[in-house]
């Protein structure tokens, strides 16, 4: 057999046998552990692999077959292409994935204290590099250790689970929530003046009275508030001017927020 001859017939065969490859190994995947994610991906390959087979099998067919050939080529070369696109955009919507869950506090969905830091202060320095207005709220749940105490401590992360709920179904769509830590939660108002700010925070006080109601325990908070720029431009000098508001609060009764710290 002369090696012009011989050569197509190999590069057949390694063809047939990675089209059978392929095919086998998205058979594999989509049968026994398939990951939606990557779907559109091993559908093309599949489909890859069978012009492949295609492809192989018109160059195992000897020279009269060349133009089926080379059109099958080109098509298995397109489909991989298109299956490696997918695959890309599946794997950075993963990693977009863990990404916000990185940056989430798991139990509320709220953002961590960590992401908060950073957007938030990026927001603040934003907003009033452009001559606007931000408030910091901070909010105590009133009672909390008595909930924890009494009817355990699954009981209390259902009742953070639901401000969580209310404050996501509450703020407004340019604000930046967090959980603080335990049972305090933090909040950037955006382009909020004091009068403002403290109208979000009732509405968010009432959303939590009112979740908390329906789900069988009566739930409220204390609040303090801060705004810049005349309170301060730092996002941990607001925190803290907030949280001072927010003890003065609980000492005073609880259940209120506070005027507006400038």
């Amino acid at each position: 057999m002369e090696l012009g001859v011989a050569l197509p017939q190999l590069a057949g065969a390694a063809n047939l046998a990675l089209a059978v490859s392929i095919l086998a190994l998205t058979v594999a995947r989509q049968v026994g552990s398939p990951r939606p994610q990557y779907t559109r991906s091993w559908a093309f390959f599949g489909l890859a692999a069978v012009t492949l087979l295609v492809h192989a099998s018109f160059d195992l067919a000897g020279s009269a077959m060349s133009d089926f050939s080379r059109i099958a080529e080109v098509a298995t070369t397109a489909l991989l292409s298109v299956g490696l696109i997918f695959l890309y955009g599946a794997d950075r919507e993963g990693i977009d994935r863990m990404k916000d869950a990185a940056d989430r506090d798991h139990l509320t969905g709220l953002l961590n204290l960590r992401a908060f830091g950073i957007l938030a202060a990026e927001r603040l320095a934003r907003t009033l590099e452009n001559g606007g207005r931000c408030a910091v709220a901070m909010l105590d749940l009133d009672g909390f250790k008595e909930v924890n105490d009494s009817l355990g401590h699954q009981a209390g992360d259902r009742m953070l689970q639901l401000v969580g709920s209310a404050i996501r179904a509450t703020v407004r769509p340019h604000d930046i929530a967090a959980r603080y830590a335990g049972d305090e939660f933090v909040i950037l108002l955006d382009r909020c003046e004091g009068d403002e700010a403290k109208r979000v925070c009732d509405r968010i006080q009432r959303s939590i009275l009112m979740l908390s109601l329906a789900a069988g325990r009566q739930l409220t908070a204390s609040w303090g508030v801060s705004a810049a720029p005349h309170g301060g431009t730092d996002l941990r000098d607001l925190i803290h001017r907030a949280d001072k508001q927010l003890i003065g609060v609980k000492r005073a009764g609880r259940n209120a927020v506070s005027a507006v710290a400038s």
